[in-house]
């Protein structure tokens, strides 16, 4: 078992959960439904997300730890969609930059500022790897 972190819809730690040692990712929480007599109603009612659980570890020196949704669409849109998943930790580096500091205005654009960076490395390695795929197709 690992250690998994809860966050709120805005990314900011609640708490510590424990998952599988192979689980890794973002995935929703959702409010439980409550019992009631009718299945109908319980059907055409759609789950609301109330948190994540983020199977990705936390940088050490985050005073408030933030994760960064943006950053992880933006490395899940990067993945090719032909490759599988397990690959993904083979193409990009395993510390990502998916945890900023939420503490105060001028870290937070430190952070934003350094994702950037990282947002630009990542789209570099997927253009490396998009032309090594298409010489492999010919």
């Amino acid at each position: 078992m690992k250690e998994a972190i809860v966050v709120d819809l805005n990314g900011f730690m609640t708490e510590v959960t424990l998952v599988a040692d192979d689980v890794t990712g973002v995935f929703p929480m959702f409010k439980p439904h409550q019992i009631t007599e009718s299945t109908e109603e319980l059907q055409q009612s759609s789950p609301e997300i109330i948190g994540y659980i983020i199977a990705i570890a936390v940088p050490s020196g985050l005073y408030k730890p933030k994760f960064d949704f943006n950053a992880w669409e933006l490395y899940n849109k990067l993945l090719d969609p032909e490759m599988d998943g397990k690959n993904r930790n083979s193409i990009y580096p395993q510390e990502l930059n998916l945890w900023v500091e939420g503490r105060t205005h001028s870290i937070q654009s430190a952070a934003t500022e350094k994702n950037l960076t990282f947002t630009e490395k990542m789209k570099n390695k997927h253009q490396q790897l998009v032309s090594i795929y298409k010489r492999l197709l010919k």
